[in-house]
């Protein structure tokens, strides 16, 4: 990959036009609406941890997907948003951008938003160096966008939630915005089943009278449970709000031209922590990646208390998951 194409791509202000699907017709709409996102000046969004609500009224969800896209399980995903007539936002990781960038294009061409999640999911970016974590960013929404072949929106969300004043305060330089969460699904706990996903992800709807709702992409149970909850959403009369931005991510020339798109860089190990697994379930030698492989990622979950949501995080890394097996 070259930095200089993926520049000139990104400078680009073009956008596709999407054909028209179910969500644009009022008749079998699950959206209540569509809202424009103006990012300038870094705005954040998410009462878990910003006093800035998300862009919705009461009994309102943004749906977004974090981690992917999977191969498989973005799939299944986008099918049954189909299914519901609604559109969501999938914070991606750049590799894995990369490595499934069919999954990609494919929310993309569905109308949903694109966003990202920094280049390889670091578990707390505010605490590598300032710098490393710049880059980790600019990389992140470089690789997005050139897997995507098109400008993505300038919208960020940290791994883990674990921003920090001074990459806040970068970000907002940038007119990045910022997304946390109103409610964590906690779809990364192990061994979590599909009925318990839904009914500990409408729990905290119900407490929240809606907002901006954390899953994940590359998980197993949310596959499976996302029809479910849908369902239940609309049954209990909540609606759908799909939010795009007014402008898109525009590369930082200076950071850009410091960005490591070779070999080396895509076959180090994670920073998860996780090395893809082999044939049989074996380590892939060196614990590296090799071609056709992604790394498994390892992502953190948030325990929010029962009978509020607490405004203190209580991060924890999961167990790996045995769903999320690497592409091949």
């Amino acid at each position: 990959m070259k930095v200089v194409a993926a520049a000139t791509l990104l400078a680009a202000a073009s956008s596709h036009a999407r054909a028209a699907d179910c969500a644009d017709d009022p008749k079998t709409t699950g959206l209540s609406r569509t809202v424009a996102v103006d990012s300038t000046g870094g705005k954040t969004f998410g009462r878990l941890q910003y006093k800035n609500s998300a862009p919705v009224r009461k009994m309102e969800v943004i749906l977004t997907f974090d981690d992917g896209p999977h191969s498989h399980y973005t799939k299944t995903i986008l099918d049954t948003l189909d299914r519901h007539c609604v559109k969501a936002t999938f914070f991606t990781v750049g590799r894995m951008a990369l490595f499934m960038s069919a999954a990609l294009k494919d929310a993309a061409k569905r109308g949903h938003t694109i966003a990202t999640h920094t280049w390889s999911h670091p578990r707390d970016l505010s605490k590598l160096p300032i710098e490393e974590a710049k880059i980790e960013i600019e990389k992140g929404f470089v690789a997005t966008s050139y897997a995507l072949g098109e400008p993505i929106a300038p919208f960020f969300r940290y791994p883990g939630l674990n921003d920090s004043p001074e990459l806040n305060a970068y970000l907002a330089s940038r007119d990045i915005s910022v997304w946390s969460v109103d409610v964590v699904s906690d779809d990364t706990m192990a061994g979590l089943t599909p009925e318990q996903l839904i009914n500990q992800a409408m729990e905290r709807v119900r407490q929240m009278k809606g907002g901006v709702v954390l899953f994940h992409d590359l998980k197993a149970v949310t596959a499976a449970g996302l029809d479910g909850f849908l369902t239940q959403l609309k049954l209990e009369g909540y609606k759908v709000v799909h939010v795009v931005s007014n402008a898109s991510y525009q590369p930082n020339p200076e950071m850009v031209a410091r960005l490591d798109f070779s070999k080396q860089s895509l076959q180090t190990v994670a920073f998860t922590g996780v090395a893809p697994a082999g044939k049989n379930g074996a380590m892939a030698p060196n614990n590296v990646l090799t071609s056709g492989q992604v790394d498994i990622m390892k992502t953190e979950f948030l325990n929010i208390e029962s009978s509020a949501i607490s405004k203190k995080r209580e991060i924890a890394a999961s167990k790996t998951p045995k769903d999320a097996a690497p592409a091949r």
